[in-house]
C-alpha cells in the first residue's frame, strides 16, 4: 500500500479526536475497505456483503469482532444488524433472506487483546442500546446480557471509538439520529429485552381495538384496559397507572416507573394527582407483566377481566 491509498478525515470521539484513514484494499470504494485510527486499537473492515466468504479468509477463528450488518441506500427499509463473534461465526445467519443485494458488512477488529469475551459483548450491547434509544430500526430479536447493561467507564471509550469508526465507513445511522433525535422512544425496558415495552404503532392503534380481545383490569379503582392480539399484550393509552405515593415497589418496578415518566409515557391524572395515567399505548409481553406494571402489586393474568363484545372497544387515545 501507498500514501496514494489513504482517504483521511478527521473524526471526534468523546474526550479527544483522532484521523481515520480508509484503504481502499481492492483499489477501489466499492470494494473491501479497511478504515482505521491512528488513535485508537480498532479497526473496520467494509465490504458488500455479498462477499463475506472474503471476510473470513481475514479473520481467525479465535478473534472476538463486533459487526454492524445494514443497507446504506436511502431508499431501504432494511433493519440493522449489531451481533459479535468469532471467526467461525455464520455472520447474518439469522437474518435468512432478509438481505438485499446493495447491504454491506461492517466488521470492527482490534489490535492484540483488546476484543475478548467481554469487551466484545459489550461493545455489541452499547451499540444496540444507543440505536434502540435513537430508534433506529434493528432486525435483533432480544438484546443481549439478560437483567441488564451495567456501564463500564473501562469500555466507554471503544464505544466512542467504535461509532466513530463506522460513521467514517458509512454506517451513519447513529450519526444522523443523534442530529434530530426522537421525541418519543419506540421502545424502553429496565432490562435487555428491547421488547419489554413497545410503542403502539398508528396501525396498531386501529387494528388492536378491531381484531383484538378486549380486557379490563380487576383491581380496586385503577381503570386499566387491554387487548391479547398477535400473541402480544397490548395497554392502551388512558389506564391508570399505580398510584405514585407506593413505596412498596420491586426494584425493577420502580426503575420501570422512574423511566417511564422520564420518557413521559406516564403522567398526572386529570383525576387525582396521586395516580398516574398512561399517555403512550404500548404491547408487551403478557397478561402478567402488564398487571404488575400498572398496578404495582404481585398480581397475574386472572386479574384481567374479558369484556364483553358488545360493550364498545375503548379508545386509544390518552386524555388530554
Amino acid at each position: 500500500m501507498t500514501q496514494s491509498d489513504f482517504s483521511t478525515a478527521p473524526t471526534s470521539t468523546p474526550g479527544r479526536g483522532f484521523t481515520a484513514a480508509t484503504v481502499f484494499v481492492d483499489g477501489s470504494p466499492t470494494g473491501m475497505r479497511l478504515v482505521k485510527s491512528f488513535g485508537s486499537r480498532l479497526s473496520i473492515l467494509v465490504l458488500p456483503f455479498a462477499e463475506i466468504a472474503r471476510l473470513k479468509e481475514r479473520l481467525s477463528p479465535w478473534d472476538y469482532v463486533v459487526y454492524v450488518i445494514d443497507d446504506p441506500m436511502p431508499t431501504s427499509d432494511q433493519k440493522s444488524y449489531i451481533g459479535h463473534g468469532d471467526g467461525e461465526r455464520d455472520f447474518g445467519d439469522r437474518l435468512g433472506n432478509a438481505i438485499s443485494a446493495t447491504t454491506q458488512i461492517y466488521v470492527i477488529i482490534a489490535d492484540g487483546d483488546t476484543f475478548n469475551k467481554v469487551t466484545a459483548p459489550y461493545v455489541e450491547g452499547r451499540l444496540i442500546e444507543i440505536c434502540t434509544h435513537l430508534n433506529i430500526p434493528l432486525a435483533n430479536s432480544g438484546r443481549p446480557f439478560g437483567r441488564g447493561l451495567r456501564i463500564a467507564d473501562d469500555f466507554e471509550q471503544l464505544v466512542g471509538h467504535a461509532q466513530a469508526l463506522l460513521s467514517v465507513a458509512g454506517f451513519t445511522r447513529i450519526e444522523m439520529a443523534r442530529k434530530e433525535p426522537p421525541a418519543l422512544r419506540h421502545r424502553i425496558s429496565v432490562t435487555m429485552d428491547r421488547s419489554e415495552m413497545v410503542a403502539m404503532t398508528e396501525e396498531e392503534k386501529v387494528v388492536v381495538p378491531q381484531e383484538g380481545v378486549a380486557y379490563r383490569l380487576n383491581r380496586r379503582d385503577l381503570r386499566a384496559v387491554g387487548y391479547i392480539w398477535n400473541n402480544r399484550f397490548y395497554v392502551m393509552a388512558g389506564s391508570d397507572y399505580a398510584r405514585r405515593s407506593r413505596s412498596d415497589l420491586s426494584y425493577d418496578h420502580q426503575r420501570r416507573r422512574d423511566l417511564l415518566e422520564i420518557e413521559k409515557w406516564v403522567g398526572p391524572s386529570s383525576g387525582t394527582s396521586d395516580k398516574l395515567t398512561l399517555k403512550v399505548g404500548f404491547h408487551c409481553r403478557g397478561a402478567s407483566f402488564a398487571a404488575k406494571l400498572l398496578s404495582g402489586e404481585q398480581i397475574d393474568k386472572d386479574s384481567w377481566l374479558v369484556i364483553e363484545p358488545t360493550v364498545a372497544a375503548p379508545t386509544c387515545e390518552a386524555p388530554e
